[in-house]
């Protein structure tokens, strides 16, 4: 008996050909569509006289900006204005990340002490901030740190080198040296091992069924890296202390009173999220 004869499912006229046709045309709409709105919308900002793309990145930005973890001024370009805001909030969501999970897990491990007191503040602490909408929480640590602070001829100090007052938080630093720099190849270079080693871990596992330790191995690995790298660079001790001086405090490095007051915000909302 003779196989039945193959029919050409894109012949015309067919189910599959008329839905190839269909998406086609489909396309070919949303591309119009696309086209008709960029070229209406970039001819009448030229007619206002508004400029569009990326060319201002590098016009001079003209403003300010607080706080700066590298050198920054009015002069400078847009490009380096975002780059300064981009490094800010890194640093302030590293930062938070990293205290939040710390402190939401405290609480909401509390939430389940046998002690009714713990239980209670853990509770208390996640439905009172989780329910605060965070710009007031914002602007409330901003009051806090900006009226109830003294100013920083009478800054509050917490010895070893720490001084707070309404121009934010003094504190000691390393003084930058070769080490520092050996410090950090040290550990980039773990991260690499870190890695090995998990493939290593993962392929022993499935091989023998004895489970590697995930967490104080990788942890050990990548601060032997970096002790490692810093006492090749020399292992540098230098530390540049905050003093207090007649008018304000001198030295060290220092973080603002808006910083704190975004860091604080953020990372007690966000905990009692986790908390919960």
């Amino acid at each position: 008996m003779s196989a039945p004869p193959k029919v050409n499912k894109w012949q015309v006229g067919s189910q599959a050909f008329r839905g190839l046709i269909y998406q086609v045309l489909a396309i070919a709409a949303v591309v119009f569509v696309a086209w008709f709105l960029t070229s209406n919308t970039l001819a009448n900002m030229k007619a206002r006289g508004i400029q569009s793309g990326f060319g201002f990145l590098t016009n001079t930005a003209g403003f300010d900006i607080g706080e700066t973890m590298f050198a920054y001024d009015s002069n400078d370009h847009y490009w380096k204005a975002f780059a300064v805001g981009m490094a800010n909030t890194l640093r302030v969501a590293i930062i938070g990340i990293v205290l939040t999970t710390i402190l939401g897990t405290l609480i909401g491990v509390g939430r389940f002490s046998k002690n009714g007191l713990v239980r209670g503040l853990c509770q208390a602490y996640v439905e009172i901030f989780r329910n605060i909408p965070i710009l007031l929480q914002l602007l409330m640590w901003y009051l806090v740190m900006t009226e109830l602070l003294p100013s920083s001829e009478k800054a509050i100090s917490f010895g070893a080198g720490f001084f707070l007052s309404k121009d934010g938080l003094s504190f000691p630093i390393p003084a930058w040296a070769t080490g520092h720099l050996w410090a950090f190849i040290g550990f980039v270079l773990a991260m690499f091992a870190v890695w090995w080693y998990k493939r290593w871990a993962r392929a022993e596992f499935e091989k023998t069924g004895v489970a590697r330790s995930q967490f104080w191995v990788p942890v050990g690995m990548l601060l032997l890296g970096a002790v490692i790298g810093w006492l090749l660079g020399g292992a540098p001790t230098a530390m540049q202390v905050p003093k207090q001086e007649e008018i304000n405090v001198q030295g060290g490095a220092a973080i603002t009173p808006e910083f704190m007051s975004v860091l604080f915000g953020l990372t007690i909302y966000t905990a009692a999220f986790v908390a919960e």
